[in-house]
């Protein structure tokens, strides 16, 4: 069977690497319809063609057409239900409104009769709620009648399902009972995860009031339990991100410049883009009337604790321009104040990741201003000169730095670089790598930056790293949930398009490209629910063909990155996260894979937007036998509309990523 042909089954004996570059066969000219023994029409005769007969076989060709595509979907289901020993059933008959599955107390009530479920209702009113499609009858119906005055929002977040059925708009007008629901407000989070439905049925008088409570039982919940509340807050306004931006950012209404800066710090880098331009709006809005500035919450006693993280989640999520103004001085004065928090000092770890902080540091002076700019660039000068000083009154100091392996001690006679001033200095170099010719300020010049704390050099996806013998062997993974299963359909359907092969293995997949000059790429891919037993035959499969990833490819969400780390080895190339905030990945991934280059986004990843820039880095490298990144970003800007893509780090300009390895290069040679 030739491998170019786009079949859906491997042959029956193994595919030897040898044998992906064999020469491609003809593929048979076989017909989907009969066609008549006639001469071809000429010029003369080719008006007379009878209308029926173009008619019919404008018909064969779209019913042709439609077989065709029927066949590509039958395909893509024999594949997707080529799972391995340990894959789960299907959820059936036992999947609730939401399409997950019933948990075990729901399960019991289905087995158990009307008084199950009437006992299932009482202790647990929103799993009767969720799954209340799954118990049609007139006793399930009387006891969640008897459970709303327990679960009021819970009753309307079912509103779908009750209001299929006779005797359930009943239910849902008793639970919109304006008081009832007020009074089960709780933390706040139940309006808004019930929102949607609140805005059709409650009256807007009525609606307003309720929101009015809710934002500020919200409030009191994130001064109670900020480091608990905070996570939430920040996945519901990832989840409003459709919903018209005053109805989606009204949840702050209630919080103080404290809260919001806190909210920021301890959730920032897993925001998608669009919430933390919200919320840094919205805190910008909230300091003037206050009549605060940012100065004065970078020294306040309450947020000065959260400011290094406030910094790194503002300035990573390109908001430096908002965080410094338009006031040279105030600017100076405020970087003053970011370095101190930032920097180790007083034998103390830095918070927060060294190479995050450095890149922190150099992002934060990437602005349009030239006056802002020339202020953080003197202020970084003063403090890296200050920081090379011998102490005042001893002459040895110990202070703590983070690297690969944990908190290490190093020590400085005063006349050496001490940690601080190193991180000082390779952010200046990363700086000054980016002016590109534009003029820094001759304090920042005099440093030499450049000189004294070069860059390491980052790996290159040549050829010989990317390819062996002609192929490129990548390692894609996908998880069990309705993501990963819609992802892993877009993958089949993608590849299809563009003529490669696919093959459905038990508890794995494997996509091979048509062969470009002289060049394959073989995409070793999980089916979603095939579990760790298809990931081990993946393995095994790859062994046998002699088959090593130099590529591994995240396509799932972030709660499934641990999975994913342990696929890749020494030897990996290049890293790709398409998960939400994969950048925060970074060190694991190099301390796995020292070089290898990573490209991962800060905030939120988009299917879409992934498959569009995998499908362009193939093409360059069958086209090249190479990744460079002028050209798949140049291509990528010109094809990818989605505004999300600016998020994704392109891996030879990610600060992070040069810091970390300039930070590794300088703990080795201390």
């Amino acid at each position: 069977m030739g491998i170019a042909q786009p079949v859906t089954e491997l042959p029956p004996k193994p595919i030897h690497a040898a044998e992906l570059m064999a020469p491609e066969r003809p593929r048979p000219q076989g017909r989907t319809q009969p066609v008549a023994t006639k001469p071809p029409a000429t010029p003369s005769n080719a008006l007379n063609v009878d209308p029926q007969t173009a008619e019919a076989r404008t018909a064969a060709a779209k019913a042709a057409r439609a077989a065709k595509a029927a066949e590509a979907r039958a395909a893509d289901e024999r594949i997707m239900s080529s799972r391995a020993s340990d894959s789960r059933p299907a959820d059936g008959q036992t999947a609730c409104a939401d399409h997950e599955p019933a948990s075990q107390p729901v399960l019991d009530a289905l087995f158990g009769g009307d008084a199950a479920f009437a006992e299932l209702a009482r202790r647990s009113p929103a799993e009767a709620f969720r799954c209340s499609s799954l118990f049609p009858g007139d006793a399930a119906l009387a006891a969640l009648r008897d459970a709303v005055p327990q679960a009021p929002f819970d009753a309307v977040g079912a509103a779908d399902q009750l209001s299929t059925r006779p005797g359930g708009e009943e239910i849902i007008a008793r639970a919109l009972d304006l008081g009832l629901l007020t009074r089960s407000l709780e933390g706040g989070m139940p309006f808004y995860e019930t929102r949607h439905e609140l805005r059709k049925r409650l009256p807007k008088t009525d609606l307003r009031a309720l929101e009015i409570h809710a934002a500020k039982a919200l409030a009191a919940s994130l001064a109670r339990d900020p480091a608990g509340m905070a996570p939430k807050i920040g996945a519901l306004l990832d989840d409003m991100v459709d919903d018209p931006p005053a109805d989606r950012f009204r949840i702050t209404m209630a919080m103080s410049s404290e809260d919001l800066l806190g909210l920021i710090a301890r959730i920032g880098p897993q925001l998608y883009t669009s919430s933390l331009d919200g919320l840094v709006n919205i805190l910008r809005i909230q300091v003037k009337l206050e009549k605060r500035s940012f100065l004065d919450l970078a020294r306040e006693e309450r947020t000065r604790p959260l400011w290094a993280e406030f910094f790194v989640a503002t300035v990573g999520g390109g908001r430096a321009a908002s965080l410094f103004g338009t006031n040279p001085a105030i600017a100076r004065e405020l970087m003053r104040e970011s370095l101190r928090a930032l920097l180790p000092a007083d034998g103390k770890p830095p918070a927060i990741d060294t190479a995050v902080v450095i890149g922190a540091l150099a992002d934060a002076m990437d602005l349009d201003s030239p006056p802002i700019r020339a202020a953080l660039e003197d202020e970084l000068a003063a403090r890296y000169r200050a920081a090379g000083e011998p102490p005042a009154k001893t002459g040895l100091q110990e202070v703590s730095i983070r690297n690969g392996t944990g908190d290490t001690p190093a020590r400085s006679s005063g006349t050496g670089d001490t940690p601080a001033r190193s991180m000082i200095g390779l952010a200046g170099s990363l700086h000054a790598a980016r002016l590109s010719g534009r003029a820094a300020t001759p304090a920042f010049e005099a440093e030499r930056f450049s000189q004294n704390h070069p860059l390491a050099a980052l790996p290159v996806l040549s050829g010989q790293r990317l390819f062996r013998n002609g192929i490129n062997v990548q390692r894609m993974t996908f998880y069990d949930d309705p993501d990963g299963r819609a992802s892993f359909r877009g993958f089949l359907r993608q590849h299809r398009a563009k003529g490669w092969a696919l093959h459905g293995q038990s508890g794995f997949a494997v996509a091979i490209s048509p062969e470009r000059n002289g060049r394959r790429i073989v995409i070793v891919a999980d089916i979603p629910g095939a579990g760790d037993a298809g990931r081990a035959a993946a393995w095994d499969w790859m062994a046998r063909e002699g088959l090593a990833p130099s590529i591994v490819i995240h396509r799932g969400h972030s709660y499934h990155e641990d999975a994913t780390m342990t696929e890749i080895a020494p030897a990996t190339a290049l890293v790709f996260w398409g998960s939400c905030g994969g950048h925060t990945r970074l060190r694991s991934t190099l301390e796995r894979a020292p070089d290898a280059l990573v490209l991962a986004t800060q905030n939120i990843g988009v299917s879409t937007v992934n498959e569009a820039l995998l499908g362009i880095m193939e093409e360059r490298l069958l086209a090249d036998g190479a990744i460079d990144w002028n050209a798949v970003w140049k291509e990528a800007r010109g094809r990818i509309r989605d505004r999300r893509f600016a998020s994704y780090k392109r891996p030879d300009q990610d600060s992070a990523n040069l810091a970390f390895r300039a930070w590794q290069v300088r703990t080795a040679s201390h």
